[in-house]
């Protein structure tokens, strides 16, 4: 597996008290990312293209998303421009349940971007997955395989 740039900034930003949103075109590697930074803790994993949870997360009260959370302290909303008004259910996520670390991603970044930017103004950090790059490949397989690599491409 790649390491990704984004890994370590996004660790430095866990429990900081604010929503971790992970935007990207589809398959470049937004769930792979996450769950490996939370591989080593017990976390949820609500997925937006769920009916079930769509229903669930769509307009909850607190009540309702306490008993969706449950001990979970963290919390991994996979799809969630899927899910009707996420931005506000993500808003009380992270106003009403401080020991509780919110990651969210969705491939749509239009669409996701438009549904959390208003309720969670200074209540996350946005990041944009993009596919690998440079540096990243040339760090998995280093400088001489990358150039050698790209050399066979050009020819």
């Amino acid at each position: 597996m790649y390491s990704r740039y984004l890994s370590g900034r996004i660790k430095n930003r866990i429990d900081s008290g604010k929503a971790i949103v992970v935007i990207g075109p589809r398959q470049v590697g937004k769930i792979t990312l996450i769950e490996s930074i939370l591989k080593s803790k017990d976390y949820l994993l609500p997925d937006g293209d769920d009916p079930k949870t769509r229903t669930l997360l769509t307009e909850p009260n607190t009540e309702q998303i306490r008993k969706v959370l449950g001990n979970y302290k963290y919390v991994f909303i996979d799809e969630a421009q899927r899910i009707e008004g996420i931005g506000l259910t993500m808003k009380i996520v992270t106003d009403r349940f401080k020991n509780v670390q919110l990651f969210a991603s969705g491939s749509s970044s239009f669409d996701l971007s438009n549904k959390i930017n208003e309720p969670l103004t200074g209540r996350k950090w946005e990041y944009h997955l993009f596919p690998i790059s440079w540096e990243e490949y040339e760090n998995h397989h280093g400088l001489l395989y990358a150039e050698q690599s790209l050399e066979n491409r050009l020819l």
